[in-house]
Order: C-alpha cells, then sequence, then structure tokens
C-alpha cells in the first residue's frame, strides 16, 4: 500500500501540474499576437517595438504641437478682433508651463519607479517559476525513485522469504530495547564511569610513555653492545680454530693461559698481604 509521503507527493505534482496548465506564465500567452512562431515576441523583437513606438509617439508630437500652433497663430491673426498676447500672458503661461513641467516630471520619476518594480516582480516571478519548475521535475524523478525502491524492498523480501520476520524479531528479543528510563540511566551512567576510566588509564600510559621508550631505548643499546660482543668471540673462536687446525701456534689459547696465571699470582699476592696485614 503506497505511504502518505507518496501520495502527497503524487497530488501535489497533479496541482502543479493543472494549475501550469491553466495558468501557463509565458508572456507570449499575454499577447494578441498569432501562433505563427515567427510572430512571437522575443526579447530583441520587444525592443525594437519598443523603439519603434517611441520613435512614432515622438513625431506626432511634434506634429500635434506643429498643427495645434498654427492653429492658435491663425486664429489670432484672423480673428476679429485679432488676439493680442501681452508680457503679462507670456509670464502666467510660463509660470503654468513650468507647473505642468514639474508635474510632467514627477509622474516620470514615479513611471520609472513603477517600471522598475515591475522589473523586480517579473526576475522574482521568474525564479520562482524556475523553483517551481526544479521542484516538480525533482517530485517526478523521486517518484519514480520510491517505485523502483518499492519494487526492489518486494523483490528482497520475496528472495529472503521469512528472514525478515526472523532478524526483526531478534531485535525485538534484545533485552536492552526492554529497559525502563532508570534502568537505561543506569546503564548510560555505568558506560561513562567505565569510558572515563579508560581514559583515566590511557592518560596513566601516556604519561609513562617517554620513560618506557628511553628504557627500550637503552635495552637496544645495550643489545647492540652484546651483539657486537658476541661477534667479536664468534670471530676469535672461528680464528683459533683455523689455527689450530692448520697445526699454527694458538695466541689466543696462550693469551689467556697467561691472564689465567697473572690472575691466580694477583690473588696469591692479595691473600699474602690480607695474612701479613692480620
Amino acid at each position: 500500500m503506497p505511504s502518505t509521503a507518496a501520495v502527497d507527493a503524487a497530488a501535489l505534482l497533479t496541482s502543479v501540474r493543472e494549475q501550469q496548465s491553466s495558468h501557463p506564465l509565458s508572456i507570449v500567452n499575454l499577447s494578441d499576437r498569432s501562433e505563427d512562431p515567427a510572430s512571437l515576441l522575443t526579447p530583441s523583437s520587444l525592443a525594437l517595438d519598443l523603439s519603434h513606438y517611441r520613435d512614432l509617439f515622438s513625431k506626432l508630437r511634434f506634429s500635434y504641437l506643429e498643427q495645434v500652433s498654427k492653429e492658435k497663430y491663425l486664429r489670432s491673426i484672423v480673428g476679429d478682433p485679432p488676439v493680442l498676447v501681452g508680457a503679462a500672458d507670456n509670464a502666467a503661461l510660463e509660470e503654468k508651463l513650468a507647473g505642468m513641467k514639474q508635474e510632467l516630471k514627477a509622474k516620470k520619476e514615479a513611471n520609472a519607479r513603477l517600471v522598475t518594480e515591475m522589473e523586480q516582480v517579473a526576475r522574482t516571478v521568474a525564479q520562482r517559476y524556475d523553483e517551481v519548475n526544479a521542484g516538480t521535475h525533482m517530485l517526478e524523478t523521486l517518484l519514480k525513485e520510491i517505485e523502483a525502491l518499492k519494487q526492489q524492498v518486494a523483490d528482497k523480501k520475496a528472495a529472503l522469504g521469512g528472514g525478515g520476520a526472523t532478524s526483526s524479531g531478534n531485535e525485538e528479543d534484545d533485552p536492552r530495547q526492554h529497559l525502563s528510563f532508570a534502568d537505561t540511566e543506569a546503564a548510560l551512567k555505568e558506560c561513562s564511569a567505565r569510558n572515563a576510566e579508560l581514559d583515566r588509564e590511557i592518560d596513566r600510559l601516556q604519561r609513562q610513555m617517554p620513560a618506557k621508550d628511553r628504557e627500550c631505548k637503552k635495552a637496544e643499546r645495550e643489545l647492540e653492545l652484546l651483539q657486537r660482543r658476541r661477534n667479536e668471540a664468534t670471530t676469535l673462536a672461528t680464528e683459533t680454530r683455523r689455527i689450530r687446525a692448520e697445526g699454527g701456534r694458538d695466541y689466543v689459547s696462550e693469551k689467556g693461559k697467561w691472564y689465567a696465571a697473572q690472575e691466580t699470582v694477583m690473588h696469591s699476592l692479595l691473600g699474602i698481604e690480607q695474612t701479613s696485614s692480620g
């Protein structure tokens, strides 16, 4: 039976798809142009249209002002009586024109701010739209992966047979999973105390490590000295056997006998001195 998360994800994906199909976010759908690909709006075509309309309105404004000025001057000339404009009238018109210019400037600034806000909103909407598309793609991928994983789990269960039930039964029979809060806390304190004792033992051994290292190095030096003496003794013994085998004079044995005789003499002398002093 499908899980609640999978059902919610599928419902969310369906809802997003329906909203995208009913309200597509595209500037092409906001225009009244035909569906001909050549007439679709693009940034370059919009820039060209904007430049064209600006030029057109500029020419239209110039023509309008020219026509109005001509009609005004003609009426003032051919009128009966003719309309005469004085300095006061010009000053009043200049003052009115200054106010209209300020009002026009304020409206242009407000329009520029509105355009900037619209651009920011458009960027935000486009970013959110991209995020929604990415999330939709992720939902589709996750749904497919969930179905594949469910199939794998079903195959594994079918292959294992009752192994899964036995494993879960063993986990449920673990007595540590049925401990009360107090017993669990006591076991935790015991483990913490044991860990602290191990930490102290490790610290003690680490403090003893330099002395042990020095002892090991001293033993290694003594071992090297003994090995060197053993090698020397082995060399002398080998040389002695070779000399004896060749029938030559054994200087080593003679030297040893001489040392032994000297030792006997020294002991005798020491014994005489001790007797005489006593």
